[in-house]
């Protein structure tokens, strides 16, 4: 349904707007001789017909009236649905007018074909109570009344889309709302499918305790009692998502998936049988086939006894623990493994343990399978009798070798839902109980406790990372505005200036993070600081406002500076050395050469009231905090240590020259960024006024305290500035345009790869 919803709304603003290949496709089609349009027409009403003969037949020949009451509601939804798509989304009706039109029996719009969406509605919505052919012939019968649409001219391609999936869509709620035998098939259909199997089963019943992604039936026959495991296509469908789910999460993706739900069960009831004939204790397979309407059985003899995760500790003795360990040894020099060898998954009978559910097994002797296995074990049997026992278990059953491959996977991610419930461990993080499992393993095994493996394929840090790419391109996007008016700003110029002038915007990197290293009292690396300030690039488009900052925050954390004095370092005097280093610039730029600089230009109106309100809110907020005695209390001490730090670095010459030099190295170089982009469009202006008119643009620009307001102020601001100074309209604003390119968002290209490195090497 989600799918489809998407595609109509993506044909629906297609709706009346024919493409050469759609009319190509009509002009195909409308080539067929023209006395073939009586049988068209024929086609064209055979599909209404057959929708009606399904109802009737359901209903009044097979009494199955709520089938009947499915493919009606399915009819009926598909025509007043697509009634109102055309006429709300293509015609722009009103909502009571479309509803009016969608209840009559007028004429409708083209869009989508509603006697095409009809048919397939009701269609879809029989195929899972019909047998195959009768589907074959449906879609037949579809695939002729679209054909013929398009040679009556009754629709366009992107019409015919449209209904074929309002149709699938219909069928698709109507199943999701009522249920359909492609879900669940009924004891009577099972029963057939057993005898069609040679099997005489009676009193077919539906299991109490359901396993996902199949159906579990009780039955009996002569010889005894049944489990009948049925996948019918809902299932097929449910494991083939889950594969995909689990191959987008995590590095192993389980078992492979199989190419058809026979296929599914035939491999499982081999695998049952390899571990049988290696001696293992499972249950006997009586068959496994498909037969019915379209479902495949797995019939073996069922396992009498208690569930190892609902036992108690006083029924699993160390004969016991030793004899699921041997069967668990078993099973793998027979090179094969469960998959999922949980408490629910071992079986305490009267003869001893059974191992059972192999429906995650697979063929491999590979050492990450069977250490998961025994991980799997350890968990389950550790939940029953403690840690101290089932590890001492282990130890004697397969080595300490075996167990220390199997201590990286006792965490969460590898264990099944049912294992996670008896270890008692929570949706984030590990359990105490399998942390100090983990450890007491790696004890007695002799070895260093080691880090748990990597099993997802995505992680938060990495959600995180894709989620602020997107956001960034976005942002640019935005900012950018369209395309063509960057390009036919930028196409005329001197590509080779515009290669210095990132080469340029890259150095100012180096400034900034000298500027840094004389934030704090410690000493920081200087290319990874640089690295930082690369990244960073990234940081602000992705979090427009505070995610410089905050990246700079952490990167400080991670040198081992405390947070009150990180926010304090690189947040408040980083700044404040940016804007003192910036206005010494400026003051000497107006001495060196004296300019006219008119900032009146910026587009600032409202500024200054704007930024009162905010410093006034910031000023009630702190008035709160410190009204308060427990938030009083609670910032004082972080205060204080910030304090500190700035005053330590204040108080060294080393550092203060560090903060200013820094600073002021990289606002010459984002200034002369913007004088070798001038350049490139054959136009000049000399660096000193041209040094106070980007400072001057660029601090009031920053104050502005909404994100994209800065880049709004800042590019129009100067562009006009830069008017006033003696630049031609259109060499500014194309300089303007091509300096915001290389000195923001371009450099967002190695920042996301700088952001990626220093994540890797844990300086974020």
């Amino acid at each position: 349904m989600v799918v489809a919803v998407v595609v109509l709304l993506v044909a629906a603003r297609h709706a009346g707007d024919v493409t050469s290949s759609e009319r190509a496709l009509v002009d195909l089609v409308d080539t067929l001789p023209r006395h073939l349009s009586p049988l068209f027409r024929d086609f064209y009403r055979v599909g209404a017909l057959w929708a009606v003969g399904l109802v009737v037949v359901a209903a009044f020949v097979a009494h199955r009236w709520r089938l009947a009451r499915d493919l009606v509601i399915a009819g009926l939804l598909a025509r007043g649905v697509g009634r109102a798509l055309g006429e709300i989304v293509v015609a722009h009706e009103s909502f009571a007018r479309s509803v009016r039109l969608g209840a009559s029996f007028g004429g409708s719009p083209t869009f989508p074909t509603v006697r095409v969406g009809v048919t397939v509605a009701v269609i879809s919505a029989a195929g899972p109570y019909v047998s195959r052919p009768v589907r074959v012939l449906g879609r037949l019968l579809v695939a002729a009344v679209a054909l013929a649409s398009l040679y009556l001219g009754a629709a366009y391609p992107n019409d015919l889309l449209a209904a074929l999936v309002l149709g699938w869509s219909i069928a698709a709620l109507v199943h999701l709302l009522f249920g359909s035998p492609g879900g669940r098939p009924t004891t009577a259909q099972v029963t057939r499918s057993l005898q069609q199997l040679g099997i005489r089963a009676h009193d077919v019943r539906l299991a109490r305790r359901q396993p996902t992604g199949s159906t579990l039936m009780r039955a009996a026959d002569d010889d005894g009692p049944l489990r009948v495991t049925v996948s019918g296509r809902d299932d097929a469908d449910a494991q083939f998502l889950a594969k995909l789910g689990r191959f987008l999460l995590y590095k192993d993706p389980g078992p492979p998936v199989a190419l058809s739900r026979l296929q599914t069960l035939k491999h499982e009831a081999y695998v049952m049988l390899a571990a049988r004939d290696a001696g293992a204790r499972v249950p006997r397979v009586v068959v496994a086939g498909s037969a019915g309407p379209g479902a495949a059985l797995l019939v073996q003899r069922p396992v009498r006894g208690t569930r190892l995760a609902a036992s108690d500790v006083g029924a699993v003795g160390d004969d016991v623990l030793a004899e699921i360990w041997r069967q668990v040894a078993t099973l793998h020099r027979a090179r094969l493994v469960h998959g999922c060898l949980d408490g629910e998954h071992i079986i305490l009978g009267e003869d001893g343990p059974w191992l059972v559910g192999f429906e995650a097994a697979q063929e491999s002797g590979a050492e990450p399978a069977v250490a998961h296995d025994i991980a799997q074990v350890l968990v389950a049997t550790s939940s029953v009798v403690g840690a101290e026992r089932a590890v001492s278990a282990a130890i004697d059953a397969v080595g300490p070798v075996q167990v220390a491959h199997a201590i990286p996977f006792l965490q969460p991610a590898a264990l099944t839902r049912g294992a996670r419930r008896s270890a008692r461990v929570p949706s984030f993080g590990t359990s105490d109980q399998l942390r100090s499992l983990r450890t007491l393993a790696a004890r007695t095994a002799g070895v260093d406790v080691p880090e748990p493996i990597q099993l997802h394929r995505i992680s938060a840090r990495g959600v995180a990372l894709t989620v602020g790419t997107l956001t960034a391109v976005g942002v640019l996007l935005a900012d950018v505005g369209d395309p063509s008016l960057v390009w036919n700003s930028i196409r005329d110029a001197r590509w080779w200036w515009l290669a210095v002038a990132m080469a340029l915007s890259m150095a100012s990197n180096v400034g900034f993070a000298i500027g840094l290293e004389g934030t704090v009292p410690q000493s920081l690396p200087l290319w990874p600081t640089t690295e930082l300030q690369v990244a960073m690039s990234f940081s602000n488009l992705a979090v427009p406002g505070i995610g410089g900052i905050a990246m700079q925050v952490r990167f400080l954390q991670r040198l081992g500076i405390d947070l009150s004095s990180a926010v304090a370092a690189g947040g408040l005097l980083s700044t404040v050395g940016n804007l003192v280093a910036a206005l010494g610039l400026f003051l000497l730029a107006l001495v060196i050469q004296p300019a006219h600089v008119d900032l009146s230009l910026l587009p600032a109106s409202g500024l200054l009231e704007l930024t009162l309100a905010v410093l006034a809110l910031i000023g009630v907020l702190s008035g709160v905090v410190l009204a308060v005695p427990r938030w009083r209390r609670s910032v004082t001490q972080p205060l204080r240590r910030a304090a500190s730090t700035m005053s330590s670095a204040l108080r060294s010459p080393r550092h203060v020259a560090l903060l200013l030099g820094g600073n002021a190295l990289a606002t010459l170089l984002s200034t002369a960024t913007l004088a070798a982009c001038i350049v490139a469009f054959h136009g000049q202006v000399a660096f000193w006024p041209l040094l106070a008119a980007n400072i001057g643009v660029v601090t009031i620009a920053s104050i502005v305290p909404i994100p994209g307001g800065g880049t709004a102020v800042g590019t129009v601001g100067l562009a006009a500035v830069l008017v006033s100074l003696g630049l031609a309209r259109e060499v500014a604003v194309a300089a303007v345009l091509a300096n915001q390119l290389v000195y923001y968002y371009l450099p967002a290209i190695p920042g996301w790869f700088a952001t990626r490195h220093l994540l890797a090497h844990h300086y974020l």
